[in-house]
């Protein structure tokens, strides 16, 4: 900080102090205080007829003149003081701020209470003293609703300290003490970087308490991250992190087979950012993010690749790989619940990872609004009782659940006939129980209950989900790392549009039925994949577009063909398609 804003900073603490505790310096009439301050303080110069001028003195004072002062306050035991380099506590002066604290308790506040706190906290930052009615109704019209905060503010005048009463027995009045609302602003500058929605229900209301303490999660981790590790993250990314990285650690974790779950659940945590992909001429072809669907027999791996592996089991010491705070379990949570709480989401991007997908739609009416959920369009959802919506849905999915398998393809158990409208609209990836995959998933447990996986994932876990954290942050604009990073896009390269077509012809050409049994939003997901994945090359790639690496087109054809082949119900030679292509 420049020194002059620093020392006017400072005066301008040192205003408030004198102001808060020595008032009796401002009255026209000499007094004890004046006169006391006078003597042991400036040998009797300070003139003690008429007004001393604060600020004059404010600049002149030293640090150990004004502790000397405070210490002759008469009302230095009544009121304390948090700034940013004072603190007053038990009639004390103490020469550090409280801010860290202030901003500690406006958190809290926030956490706790939400919306009705923000709006409480906001309208005492914009009023000066004032009556109760006046702050309870700027605070209504901020929370966008009639709310009378009687309780609320009472628990920030005894619990934080942040709003006190003042005013006399006949004009009461209420204020937030000045030297904190900088702090108190600063807080509510990172709550409002997110838009704050209209909530209609009180699962909703509930929730966006929830979605506050994972932004902060998220926020905290990527603080620490930038603070500590910020060096060491650009060069694991320009150095080691890429699709290949990836796919070679996930293959010496789990296998040829079974590696490619894991690589589709950590790549969708790369896409949620959603960055752009644009053609050679700087149009604007779609988005990355997508949502996933592992879905397949029983006992295949797909909770502990899209649960477990994100998230992390400190039951069995798997660290972590997915980003901090912004995946949602939905752990028994009915969909009627989610629609409900989706509400709180809105201009944020989460992910939610939700077990026996298939399970939602035991309930009638789902698919319509889980559909509209996965196009991230408007939710509108009725009942006899209650209404929520709409409002836009933002955030992606992360699914699993099961099926019968047989010799070819596979059936749904969700008897609604259009539950193909929601697979549809994800990328999915089948869990067939065969040999080879058996013998994988054999030994990937026996490792795991030797702690040999763990031992590996240790390793590289952290760093990968820095990686993966600081991608996310400056492909979202998090305000955290605004500036300091460029957004880059993705390149739709010739080389993916091209095995795209001849994956395509080949399938086509080998297809035995008439009908093409998937539709084209296959191609895109393949698309999207390969986009996501290609952001890993983040820190590889100097210009301002990252083209679509080799190893993540060949790994998108890969998926593409393979999940026609489960659509088409196997239909075509999996194995003659793939040898021609590669």
């Amino acid at each position: 900080m420049n020194n002059d804003v620093f020392c006017e900073d400072k005066v301008r603490e040192r205003v408030l102090l004198l102001r808060r505790y020595l008032y009796h310096l401002e009255w026209e009439w000499p007094n004890e205080v004046k006169e006391k301050i006078s003597k042991e303080v400036f040998n009797g110069q300070l003139p003690v007829h008429g007004k001393v001028n604060i600020h004059d003195l404010a600049w002149r004072i030293s640090d150990g003149q004004l502790e000397i002062m405070i210490n002759l306050s008469p009302v230095k035991d009544y009121y304390t003081f948090r700034g940013k380099y004072y603190t007053v506590k038990n009639g004390i002066l103490i020469f550090h701020g409280s801010w860290d604290e202030v901003k500690n308790s406006v958190k809290q506040i926030l956490r706790k209470h939400g919306k009705k706190g923000y709006a409480l906290l906001k309208a005492l930052v914009e009023i000066d003293a004032a009556p109760f009615e006046r702050i309870a109704a700027r605070a209504s019209e901020i929370y966008g609703d009639r709310f009378y905060p009687s309780k609320l503010i009472a628990e920030l005048r005894d619990v934080w300290d942040l709003a006190w009463e003042v005013g006399t027995n006949k004009y009461p009045a209420w204020a937030m003490p000045e030297e904190v609302k900088p702090a108190v602003i600063e807080v509510l500058a990172e709550f409002e970087a997110t838009p704050v929605p209209t909530l209609r229900t009180r699962d909703a209301e509930q929730e966006f308490l929830e979605v506050i303490k994972m932004e902060e999660e998220f926020k905290n981790y990527l603080s620490g991250l930038l603070k500590d590790r910020l060096e060491e993250t650009i060069k694991f990314g320009r150095k080691y992190m890429s699709p290949q990285f990836l796919v070679e650690y996930l293959q010496d974790l789990f296998g040829p087979v079974i590696f490619f779950d894991h690589l589709l659940t950590i790549t969708q945590q790369y896409s949620i950012c959603d960055v752009e992909v644009v053609t050679g001429e700087g149009e604007r072809a779609l988005n990355i993010g997508f949502n996933l669907a592992l879905f397949g027999e029983p006992g295949t791996g797909k909770t502990f690749a899209t649960k477990d592996m994100i998230l992390g089991n400190e039951s069995q010491n798997v660290p972590p790989h997915g980003l901090p705070g912004l995946n949602r379990y939905c752990g028994g949570m009915t969909p009627a619940k989610f629609i409900a709480i989706g509400e709180a989401y809105q201009g944020r991007r989460f992910n939610f990872i939700i077990t026996e997908f298939n399970d939602w739609f035991k309930y009638r009416g789902m698919v319509e609004p889980l559909k509209l959920a996965m196009e991230r369009g408007t939710i509108r959802y009725e009942t006899k009782t209650y209404t929520v919506g709409p409002y836009k849905f933002t955030s992606f999915f992360s699914v699993n659940y099961n099926t019968k398998v047989g010799e070819r393809g596979y059936e749904v158990t969700v008897s609604d006939p259009n539950f193909n409208a929601i697979e549809d609209r994800m990328l999915c990836r089948l869990h067939r129980l065969t040999k080879e995959k058996y013998s994988e998933l054999a030994k990937s447990q026996r490792k795991l209950m030797l702690g040999i996986l763990q031992r590996k994932m240790t390793r590289v876990a952290p760093k990968l989900r820095d990686h993966l954290t600081l991608i996310y942050a400056i492909g979202s604009k998090h305000w955290l790392v605004a500036g300091s990073f460029h957004e880059k896009k993705i390149l739709l390269t010739d080389e993916m549009l091209n095995l795209l077509d001849k994956a395509s012809s080949l399938i086509l050409e080998h297809l035995e039925t008439k009908t093409v049994p998937f539709s084209m939003r296959l191609e895109r997901r393949a698309v999207q994949l390969a986009s996501a994945m290609s952001l890993m090359n983040y820190f590889r790639t100097r210009s301002d577009v990252i083209p679509i690496d080799s190893t993540a087109a060949r790994m998108a054809i890969q998926f593409f063909v393979e999940e026609a082949w489960i659509r088409s119900k196997e239909t075509f030679s999996l194995y003659d398609v793939l040898k021609e292509l590669f």
